[in-house]
């Protein structure tokens, strides 16, 4: 598994050099995540306290909102139609 995740970091850097309008922030954000979620993999539960465990989790929720928003488009907006009439 610690083979896989080395694969996609390597494949997630190689992508920000190969495409110079690649949006830098969110190949950090996956970098993030993908660093976290190798931390999550190697955790031995019994050895942690409940208030770490709910650290490491709030950190995988922070990264995966801050992931979702970058990657939602700006204009992408969705308008409601209300039938008036």
């Amino acid at each position: 598994m610690l083979v896989l995740i080395g694969i996609e970091l390597l494949e997630t850097i190689a992508k920000t050099y190969a495409n110079q309008n690649a949006n830098h922030a969110k190949i950090v954000m996956a970098v993030a995540i993908i660093a976290i979620a190798r931390k999550v993999i190697i955790l031995d539960v019994e050895k942690h306290s409940g208030q770490s465990l709910m650290g490491i989790a709030s950190i995988i929720l922070a990264l995966s909102l801050g992931y979702y928003m970058i990657q939602r488009k700006p204009g992408a907006k969705k308008f409601i139609e209300t039938d008036e009439g």
